[in-house]
């Protein structure tokens, strides 16, 4: 029988900001040495009612597997690819050296173990590790170690349910039937030995936007052949109360379903062979649901598309209930089966962190429109609405934009096209008397169409926490699938591109695309060499002033804040604020380089390429 794993969208990322161990990364610490170690996988008693994993899971060693063994600090570990010579014959254990890495003591913690280590080392992201197994996406089951002597003991960090089925559909769904949690957007484990034993916890979280955010789906592609085996790994195990579903989709429609009500306890460790279940496959009904009549007065709702057309943001300044069709961005194609809506988040571009509809006051869906309303007295802010599916995934999103002034536009003598007062998201435009927190605006990662929060403060040359609303990281680049189906992850690659299979199309220099988040009648700016702003020659630019927070230029006088970029592991931070800001062009040259405007204090004033995983500011400009 074929088999593949495909890890479903479990997202097992982690977050440096998760990972304050205070001043620990030297304690104890010892020179570095060459170690040799046998790696173990831990022999475990699971429940006696399920099959414990064994061929299908990972008991053994085989050629090519790759293991990371770490200390604490960022580059403090080592990577070995196993060959042939390093297994045992039955490949229950496998001798690696490693050198170079230091032990990492936590006797003050009752740690006996001075080494830690993960398999797959794909899955291990990047950051201080400290003792923590710091997992992101990968497509194998998962473990973690530490010595123990000469061995590294290994443990497995999932219970895996697996399946077979023939039929006409290309993805499934599985979740719980009673909304039990199946994966977390952050999740990391820490597994340590004490001198009573192993120490395994799951699912830390220490504030500052990095607690685990419990998913009730998982999804994953399918090879319908009736023989090839699939995989739905679960970190830590579920208890389903009710059974689970799965649900298979051609495309976006699902068209078959596979339902259990019996109870089940998957742990740890555990594996549940379900076989072909083509036989069990009935066809989908969809709910009946009143989403679907919407509870906002729809009669007289302010149409946003119907000046300029469709797009992925919106402005507005007045009260009132508004409402645009489920599309694409700037085009005509549908979002998909649309079931519902939510408020993903909101900020008010400082400090605070808004309560739940101060913004937008409710959200609903009726025949291809999302309706909206403001409170009575409108709150300056933005928002990001986004659409679901039956199974509550995201299909698309938006960006809702209500300045706290009104937006004004003009070429400044630098552009053959008018360009807006301020960043893409700001609540008023900064002067040479007055830069608040409020004209800093949005920070956008090249090529994608959801903004993340930008500072919550005016910064002096450090990093600034984010303006209320902290986004999840992820250490490893995403598809673009994933980043519309989790538009408040910020994929951070360091000096790298987010995206998996670079794509230099997503913006584009001679058009406005489906992934432009410029409101209608906008656009991200273009590379332009004719024109002195976003040329690469900014020598002809004139009224530089680099003074407490912006620079100024053109003539008019425009004002660009000094509002820092994200470009660390950390999503609750701003860098650089008050100091440098990046700006976005629609141009991208390199494969994980896009051109943006780079200005530092009393510095350098250039255009050029950087990281497209950084995250930087838009100031939009008229299509």
């Amino acid at each position: 029988m074929k088999k593949t794993l495909i890890y479903l969208s479990v997202a097992l990322v982690a977050l440096t900001a998760c990972q304050k161990e205070a001043s620990r990364v030297d304690a104890g610490a010892s020179a570095p040495v060459t170690r040799t170690f046998k790696c173990v996988i831990a022999s475990e008693n699971p429940d006696a009612s399920k099959v414990a994993i064994a061929e299908s899971g990972k008991t053994t060693w085989e050629v090519g597997d790759e293991i990371l063994v770490h200390g604490a600090g960022s580059t403090n570990r080592s990577t070995v690819t196993l060959t042939a010579d390093d297994i045992s014959a039955d490949g229950k254990t496998a001798t690696i050296t490693v050198e170079g890495v230091e032990p990492y003591d936590r006797s003050d913690k009752g740690y006996t173990s001075t080494y830690y280590a993960s398999y797959p080392a794909s899955a291990f992201a990047s950051g201080n590790p400290y003792y923590n197994s710091r997992l992101i996406n990968c497509n194998q089951p998962l473990m973690a170690g530490y010595d123990d002597g000469n061995d590294l003991v290994f443990y497995n960090l999932c219970g895996i349910i697996s399946f077979a089925v023939e039929g006409e559909f290309d993805n499934y769904v599985f979740s719980g039937n009673n909304e039990e949690t199946v994966a977390y957007d952050v999740y990391q484990s820490r597994l340590a030995k004490t001198e009573t034993g192993a120490v395994l916890e799951f699912n830390r979280g220490s504030g500052d936007g990095c607690t685990p955010q419990p998913l009730q789906t998982v999804t994953g592609a399918v090879e319908p052949d009736g023989s090839t085996l699939h995989y739905v790994c679960i970190p830590d195990g579920a208890n389903f109360t009710g059974g689970f579903t799965i649900k298979f989709k051609d495309g976006v429609d699902i068209v078959k379903v596979a339902t259990t009500t019996t109870p089940l306890d998957l742990k740890r460790n555990q594996y549940l062979a379900l076989g072909d279940i083509t036989s069990h496959l009935k066809d989908y009904v969809p709910p009946t649901s009143d989403d679907h009549q919407s509870a906002i007065p729809t009669e007289g709702a302010v149409d946003l598309s119907a000046t300029a057309g469709p797009a992925n943001s919106y402005i507005l300044t007045a009260a009132g209930t508004y409402k645009f069709p489920a599309l694409k961005g700037n085009s005509d194609t549908p979002a998909g089966n649309v079931f519902g809506v939510e408020l993903l988040w909101e900020t008010v571009n400082n400090s605070s962190a808004p309560e739940v509809n101060t913004v937008i006051a409710a959200v609903d869906y009726e025949d291809n429109w999302i309706y909206f309303q403001t409170p009575a007295v409108p709150i300056a802010g933005n928002a990001l609405i986004a659409a679901k599916d039956a199974e509550g995934a995201i299909i698309w999103s938006w960006h809702i934009w209500i300045p706290q002034t009104a937006i004004t536009t003009n070429t400044y003598g630098l552009l053959s096209s008018a360009m807006m007062d301020r960043y893409l998201g700001a609540l008023v435009a900064a002067t040479a008397e007055s830069v608040p927190v409020e004209s800093y605006g949005l920070t956008y990662q090249w090529g994608r169409k959801d903004p993340f929060v930008g500072p919550g403060a005016v910064g002096t040359e450090g990093n600034a926490a984010v303006a209320g609303t902290a986004c999840t990281t992820s250490g490893a680049a995403i598809t673009v699938a994933e980043s519309i189906a989790r538009p408040t992850v910020i994929a951070y690659v360091p000096d790298g591109d987010w995206l998996s299979s670079t794509d230099n199309t997503l913006w584009k220099n001679d058009e406005k695309t489906i992934y432009d988040p410029c409101p209608p009648g906008y656009r991200v700016p273009a590379r332009d060499k004719t024109q002195p702003l976003f040329s690469g020659d900014l020598s002809a630019v004139t009224g530089w002033s680099d003074g407490s927070g912006y620079f100024t230029l053109g003539d008019p006088l425009t004002v660009f804040p000094y509002a820092g970029y994200r470009d660390d592991y950390d999503p609750g931070k701003v860098a650089k604020v008050g100091s440098r800001v990046a700006i976005w062009t629609a141009y991208a040259s390199a494969d994980k380089k896009g051109y943006h405007l780079n200005v530092r204090a009393a510095s350098t004033h250039a255009l050029g390429e950087t990281a497209k995983a950084r995250g930087g500011y838009i100031r939009c400009v008229v299509e």
